[in-house]
């Protein structure tokens, strides 16, 4: 069944259906905000090549939220999904805030540059953390281990492998 529906006496116009088929005029759930935020996302996932089904595995953020959001189906984002999305796509969190009318493009010369895309590894680490099969303990014992190999890089000197000196 699909979600887009016409209204009988309606000319032309598309409405969403609920949870339960009733019909729900497209304006609305989707404002002149979120159609802007929907395409800048859309725009920043397709050219990292990413699916949306990809965007949802590596930030934590569910599937359908996420299609929510590119349909332009957004009013209040939780921002630590907003964050997660936006760091696998790419995009500044600011510029996606701007989109949504959360923040004034003036406001954003005084934000700090947000934190550069996770590498790889990081992004892998972070999907290990985050599975739910992973045992608390073990998590812990991981942390309590790059810890102690942080620890120690800190305490070498830089391009040698011996310890530095105490003071």
């Amino acid at each position: 069944m699909s979600d887009v529906w016409r209204m009988p006496g309606v000319a032309h116009r598309h409405v969403l259906s609920s949870t339960y088929g009733d019909p729900v005029p497209l304006e609305e759930n989707q404002t002149t905000a979120g159609r802007r935020f929907a395409a800048l996302l859309r725009q920043h996932r397709v050219a990292r090549e990413l699916r949306q089904e990809d965007v949802a595995e590596r930030s934590g953020v569910s599937l359908s939220t996420i299609n929510r959001w590119e349909r332009g189906l957004i009013r209040n984002p939780v921002p630590i999904e907003l964050k997660a999305v936006c760091r696998v796509v790419g995009l500044r969190p600011d510029a996606a805030w701007i989109a949504l009318g959360g923040i004034d493009p003036e406001d954003v010369e005084d934000l700090p540059d947000p934190l550069p895309p996770a590498s790889p590894t990081e992004e892998e680490a972070i999907a290990i953390i985050r599975d739910p099969a992973m045992p608390d303990h073990v998590i812990e014992s991981a942390l309590q281990y790059l810890r102690f190999l942080h620890a120690q890089a800190e305490t070498q000197q830089p391009g040698t492998s011996k310890p530095r000196a105490a003071s």
